[in-house]
């Protein structure tokens, strides 16, 4: 069990930071169930910025959601570093997010009343400890290195949203988690600030040996991943190992064209069922 004096099980050397095996996800029961993932099997290894791409609806945000400990699979397992978490009771999943995973939000989720180091510091306060002088010092590196030295003392509404992406960017690294999960981060981003936003998290994977899982729909931002995997229909269907733009968008483009494809069957099957019905 996971208190707040126990720490989990960090993952060996060259394990993966994080992992799911053979998880699915249903909502509901019977006909009209929706299975959001199926029979999911994915491992992230440590300083790698992994994407994961699909079509609306294919259940990407659902997996990172698992992966998370912010919902709970059907049936399969997932792990945080060495810790299995599927297994885990509310108070000990919320220790294992606070201390062990960061989160980049596309609305960036930043608190309005407290300034910039105040908001970097969030998650030491919200697991009710100090940062020692190590952490601190990696805090101030992170806010040097994201060019935030000279905003400390500022609100968010005093920032731009490039800034604001920065500042929310530095919470999720402030603790070293085992994993950063960033949905849709540039989506509330003008194109400057989206490419700036995205150097970034390549550099703390590449230079800071973070590892970063990105929920995306944008060929640009995942062409910036060492790694993409697609999934569609719940289902993990194909992967790229560093991918260009062009590689990227051809393999969703095919995705996206059969999802509607699908799609339109359905509602074509449909269609038939009703009139069939009104015969009768």
């Amino acid at each position: 069990m996971i208190t707040a004096t126990t720490p989990h099980t960090p993952a060996a050397p060259n394990e993966p930071v994080a992992r799911v095996e053979r998880v699915t996800k249903r909502y509901g029961e019977g006909p009209g169930a929706v299975v959001a993932l199926d029979d999911v099997s994915l491992a992230i290894a440590p300083g790698r910025l992994t994407a994961v791409m699909g079509p609306s609806g294919s259940g990407k945000s659902t997996l990172m959601h698992v992966m998370a400990g912010l919902d709970t699979p059907t049936s399969g397992r997932a792990w945080i570093g060495g810790t299995e978490i599927t297994t885990l009771g509310d108070e000990d999943l919320t220790a294992i997010r606070r201390r062990q995973v960061g989160f980049v939000f596309q609305a960036f989720n930043l608190v309005p009343t407290m300034d910039v180091l105040g908001n970097v510091y969030l998650p030491f306060e919200l697991d009710d400890h100090m940062a020692t002088d190590q952490q601190r010092a990696w805090v101030h590196q992170l806010v040097d290195r994201l060019g935030l030295a000279d905003r400390l003392a500022h609100r968010p509404g005093e920032l731009s949203g490039g800034q604001q992406q920065r500042v929310a960017i530095a919470r999720a690294l402030a603790t070293r988690p085992d994993l950063v999960l960033a949905d849709e981060p540039t989506g509330n981003l003008d194109s400057r600030s989206g490419a700036e936003v995205l150097a970034l998290l390549a550099d703390a994977a590449d230079t800071l040996g973070q590892s970063i899982v990105m929920v995306t729909h944008d060929a640009a931002a995942a062409a910036h991943a060492s790694r993409v995997v697609f999934i569609a229909d719940g289902r993990l269907v194909h992967e790229l190992a560093t991918p260009t733009r062009a590689e990227i968008a051809e393999v969703m483009l095919h995705l996206e064209e059969s999802a509607a494809a699908r799609a339109a069957h359905r509602a074509a099957g449909r269609h038939g069922r009703l009139g069939r019905e009104r015969v009768a």
